[in-house]
């Protein structure tokens, strides 16, 4: 048996030699981030924010993306995608080292807001994913990022959670976030000097923000109605996640009483199945078709939260855990290919700015009623969140899939 290469193993992923590049950085940097993101939340609590900021945080954090996402969409269609990745991809990277030096919690806002506007990439790095994967191969593509970019995660929440119990929930998520902000500075770096441009652009226009709205608006006219019930699919799932995730990690160890290795144990085993079931649900998604599989992978959201709600201790939220890795395995391959299929390279940039825009514009307020509801009672904010993910679900049978894409 020869040895595996490199070269080997982006053919058997189906990778270009961009979708490689932008994978392997990601899941460099994602090793730190599975130190610290699963209890961010916890965080910014042990700092001494009232519940009802902790979700107003996220709120700032999601409208300061949305204005980034709609000038970063712009730039990626008129002048391209490479530098506006590199650059931006640092600026994220380098925000997790401000995380370290905050010690009240007004001071937060600081690294929210830098990190925020560095999102001002995310739609250039989408473009360029969907510009580098042919239109059949996009289902396997995309699962070979999401399986690619998982590993991390199945196993460093645990050893996040590790560093909250030897360390206090500040001091140990300092220094994940020092961690996160190093190997997310070694992975940038790297990502800068391999990455090739996708889009290349004759003559380059100004761009502002008033013209990036209006670029905007000319997608969206010019797009397709099956892309317009995917933008409101989006829409209403990003309402349902801001009600429901924002204070799990607060919510299982604090009110059901798991320890913080536990609580990464349960993140960690939701990965594990995304990864062990990512290429055979890309499989079933090119088999059933994109729209049967995107409908069965929503179905599992709103399960995943009716047994989280119901949840008691560590054996009923392996169910959630379960579940909601199912959910990941399915919905990433179907969803993203979907997002790529039904624009066209000329809008590409600018609809997955709206794809990511829209929803977290409209998810802003509930985040804010997250916090609110949760002052209330803990677990309010999480049942509130089911209705919409099964709107959601509603939306997607309502999707015309065209023969050809």
């Amino acid at each position: 048996m020869g040895t595996l290469t490199i070269l080997d193993l982006k053919r058997r992923l189906y990778f270009s030699h961009n979708s490689w590049v932008l994978a392997a950085s990601a899941a460099l940097w994602s090793i730190g981030g599975g130190l610290v993101n699963p209890f961010q939340s916890l965080y910014f609590y042990a700092l001494g924010t009232p519940l009802a900021f902790i979700g107003l945080m996220v709120a700032v954090s999601s409208v300061t993306t949305a204005l980034a996402y709609v000038v970063g969409g712009a730039i990626a269609d008129a002048y391209g995608r490479k530098r506006i990745i590199t650059v931006f991809s640092v600026v994220a990277a380098t925000s997790s080292f401000l995380y370290v030096f905050v010690f009240s919690w007004p001071w937060l806002f600081l690294p929210i807001i830098i990190g925020a506007l560095s999102g001002i990439y995310s739609p250039a790095f989408q473009a360029t994913i969907n510009d580098s994967i042919e239109p059949d191969l996009r289902p396997v593509g995309f699962a070979s990022f999401t399986l690619l970019t998982s590993i991390p995660s199945v196993f460093m929440p645990y050893f996040g959670g590790l560093l909250v119990s030897r360390f206090g929930d500040v001091v140990g998520l300092k220094i994940g976030f020092f961690i996160s902000g190093l190997l997310g500075v070694i992975a940038t770096t790297w990502r800068a000097r391999n990455l090739q441009e996708t889009h290349v652009v004759e003559k380059r226009g100004r761009v502002d923000v008033l013209s990036s709205f209006r670029g905007m608006r000319d997608a969206y006219r010019a797009a397709s109605e099956p892309a317009k019930k995917l933008l409101l699919f989006t829409l209403l799932s990003s309402v349902a996640t801001a009600l429901s995730t924002i204070f799990i990690s607060i919510y299982v160890i604090n009110s059901l009483k798991l320890s913080p290795p536990e609580y990464g144990i349960l993140i960690g085993l939701s990965s594990s199945v995304t990864v062990l079931l990512i290429m055979p649900a890309a499989g079933l998604v090119r088999r059933l078709g994109l729209k049967k599989a995107a409908i069965l992978a929503a179905l599992f959201s709103p399960l995943s939260m009716l047994a989280f709600v119901s949840a008691v201790g560590m054996t009923d939220l392996i169910a959630w855990s379960v579940t909601g890795g199912i959910s990941g395995a399915l919905l990433s391959p179907s969803i993203q290919t979907l997002q790529g299929n039904l624009t066209s390279k000329e809008i590409r940039g600018r609809w997955m700015s709206m794809y990511a825009l829209v929803p977290l514009l409209v998810s802003a307020p509930f985040q804010v009623l997250s916090g609110v509801l949760y002052s209330l009672s803990p677990a309010l904010t999480f049942v509130l969140s089911i209705p919409f993910y099964a709107a959601a679900v509603y939306v997607l049978t309502l999707i015309e899939i065209p023969h050809r894409s």
